[in-house]
């Protein structure tokens, strides 16, 4: 290995003559410093060998722009499989499985994504929404938060501006417990610094944003650490580890400052119950400016380190560390990988168990820089856990090893462009039984480029042995870890939620965990119950309907119920035309709910009614045949999910509002 330059830090600007300069600002960390090892100017790529894994037909798909820390797979259409969504250049991109576009996207959205997607109900209407935040750039002082339903349109309330502009990933979590998901990102408007929360209707959480003491680069980690039951927020500055509860009060024995020396860039915190003692711990990874070392940090819910800890590795730690039981006995390990700028592969990964102790096989020998957060899920069917991660040699290839640290067999896999912050994921995308994984890579020159990639695995899908799938434990990113028997969980969706009497409705279940019973219940349809895993339902009498879905694993078992889900209305065949609803936008702003409708002639009845069916509000309008704007004051009507009905002689169109202020 060619000596390091100190093992220090160096700005950009001292280094901007060297190849590779667009390549290092895309590895500066928060303050606009590189890690750079001397045989970086005699930079030669190593040999690789040969895919073994299959693409599916239609990818890899290739966009103008760039794109970091990967995507995610969830379910935006009335088809069984996933779809895949990315954000690349100033875009939201969702494909099918067959590679074409989701209808309805891609979406633009405001300033540059410097992070992933996230995924999941943030309005309480049963139905996951795509949150993005994005930052301006250049300074990236400004931003801005975008939310889109499934068909492409934004969130009522959305776009919403920041005090400063996002740092990597949104985290979607519910802080109220009323099992509607809040948004939590943090900010930056140098030099200062903040932690934002946000409502689904784009308002402010009470109590935030809070202040953190300097610019942060990385998303926060959600969930319980004190053991009542209620998330905290955990958050990281250049420089400290916050731990907020949700009044925004921070917790006492924080900040943790881990020294002048030692900064947090891009690795974001994960929560975890390390020692078993019933309290998740905060891992985090760090880098010094005066060493050119990383370090693992656990800190317990006081802010004193975990017994063994912090663990150094030889160079900067970008990605989030990766928990899970790794070797399969029984307890937590943590596997995490450095990096440098390099022009040979010094580079390792290493993996720990709880206290502290090296895994047999671990660290690996010396490798190209990792900067992702390693998947951890069994990948080949052995019943063991593999790991996977990006390596940046600039050829493009994401690296398979198994649990003892030998290569895993049908590895690596090729992309065109580099793997840097590009985290794979894995999921059974066209639910055949079957893991898939999708990647992606980053091409830089004069323009940049971007290819994902969806691959066919050979081993079967179970989704108990994928501890690890998605960046941050899933598409809602809270970087919680739990234990795989929390991987039950109820899920499913309808292919139409609005329909008329006599209509039939395809209810598909997409519940996680090794489910050997479903038990459906549906007031007011025939049946009434199914125990199939994908019943179709016909109504026959007008009304709004709950539907509950049990699943059961072994003794273990998780219900959700989709309150009012299905609303039957008393109209026939293609009189009811559901998808041309007219657009409804703010929601509302000031009391006034502001309508826009589409042209007819005569007379239009406008109608509000609650999940009951009771009609709380109506309007008649005149029309003329053209297209109108109707303001509608609705200061009276309290908080919650309705029913817009409009009624234009034989023309009977509907849509789902919230009224939230």
């Amino acid at each position: 290995m060619a000596s390091a330059l100190a093992g220090s830090a160096q700005t950009v600007r001292d280094i901007t003559e060297i190849q590779g300069t667009l390549d290092l600002l895309r590895r500066a960390d928060v303050n606009g410093k590189v890690l750079l090892d001397g045989s970086w100017f005699a930079r030669a790529d190593a040999g690789i060998t040969a895919d073994t894994f299959q693409l599916f037909p239609g990818w890899p798909v290739t966009e103008n722009g760039d794109s970091e820390r990967g995507g995610i797979p969830c379910h935006l259409d009335s088809d069984p499989d996933e779809e895949i969504v990315y954000c690349i250049g100033q875009k939201v991109h969702a494909w099918n499985v067959d590679g074409s576009c989701v209808t309805g996207w891609p979406q633009n959205v405001i300033y540059y994504p410097d992070g992933a997607p996230a995924f999941g109900d943030i309005d309480g209407d049963g139905e996951g929404e795509i949150v993005v935040s994005t930052r301006s750039s250049g300074t990236a002082n400004s931003g801005a938060l975008n939310a889109f339903e499934k068909d492409g349109t934004a969130v009522a309330g959305f776009p919403v501006y920041l005090s400063g502009g996002a740092t990597k990933t949104p985290v979607l979590a519910d802080l109220d417990n009323d099992d509607v998901l809040e948004i939590i990102v943090e900010e930056r408007n140098y030099p200062n610094g903040y932690v934002g929360i946000y409502r689904g209707d784009g308002t402010a959480f009470p109590g935030w944003p809070q202040t953190i003491d300097y610019v942060p680069g990385s998303a926060v980690a959600v969930g319980d650490i004190t053991g009542d039951d209620i998330p905290e927020i955990i958050a990281e500055s250049y420089y400290s580890i916050y731990a907020f509860d949700v009044s925004g009060t921070v917790l006492s024995g924080f900040p943790f400052t881990p020294g002048n020396d030692r900064v947090f860039s891009y690795s974001s915190p994960v929560l975890a119950d390390l020692d078993a003692d019933g309290y998740r711990e905060i891992i985090a990874g760090d880098h010094s400016l005066s060493s050119g070392n990383g370090a693992v940090h656990v800190l317990r819910n006081d802010g004193l380190p975990l017994s063994g800890w912090p663990k150094y590795t030889s160079y900067w730690i970008y990605g989030p560390p990766a928990v899970g039981d790794i070797d399969g006995d029984g307890s937590l390990d943590v596997a995490i990988g450095d990096q440098v700028l390099s022009g040979s592969p010094v580079s390792k990964v290493h993996v720990w168990d709880s206290q502290g102790n090296y895994l047999p096989g671990w660290p690996t020998s010396q490798i190209w820089a990792v900067n992702n957060q390693i998947i951890l899920a069994d990948v080949d069917g052995d019943g063991m856990t593999e790991l996977i991660w990006d390596d940046n040699t600039g050829m493009g290839i994401y690296l398979g090893y198994n649990h003892d640290g030998t290569p895993a067999e049908g590895w690596p896999l090729h992309v065109q462009g580099s793997t840097f912050f590009m985290n794979p994921f894995v999921t059974d995308i066209d639910k055949d039984g079957i893991l898939d994984i999708s990647g992606g890579g980053i091409e830089i020159g004069g323009s940049t480029v971007c290819h994902i990639y969806l691959w066919r695995g050979f081993s079967s899908w179970d989704p108990a042995e994928a501890i690890l799938p998605v960046l941050q434990y899933g598409p809602s990113h809270d970087g919680v870890y739990r234990d795989p028997e929390d991987n039950l969980k109820a899920d499913f969706y309808a292919d139409t939620t609005w329909i008329c009497t006599g209509g039939q409705v395809q209810f598909t279940d997409i519940s996680s965990g090794n489910i050997s019973l479903w038990e459906w219940s549906f007031p007011g349809g025939t049946p009434s119950v199914s125990q199939l895993q994908h019943p179709q339902v016909t109504y026959s009498q007008a009304g709004v309907f709950d539907v509950t879905l049990i699943v059961h694993e072994g003794y273990a078992s998780d219900t959700l119920t989709k309150t009012g889900y299905i609303s039957v209305d008393p109209c026939t065949g293609t009189d009811c035309m559901h998808a041309d609803a007219p657009a409804v936008y703010p929601n509302p702003s000031g009391n006034m709910l502001t309508l826009e409708l589409p042209g007819a002639e005569g007379q239009s009845v406008v109608s509000l009614f609650d999940f009951s069916g009771r009609c709380v509000a109506g309007s008649i309008i005149d029309r003329d045949g053209s297209s109108i704007r109707h303001l509608w004051d609705v200061s009276g009507i309290p908080e919650g999910v309705y029913l817009l009905s409009i009624v234009s002689g034989d023309l009977q169109m509907h849509q789902k509002i919230m009224i939230r202020r």
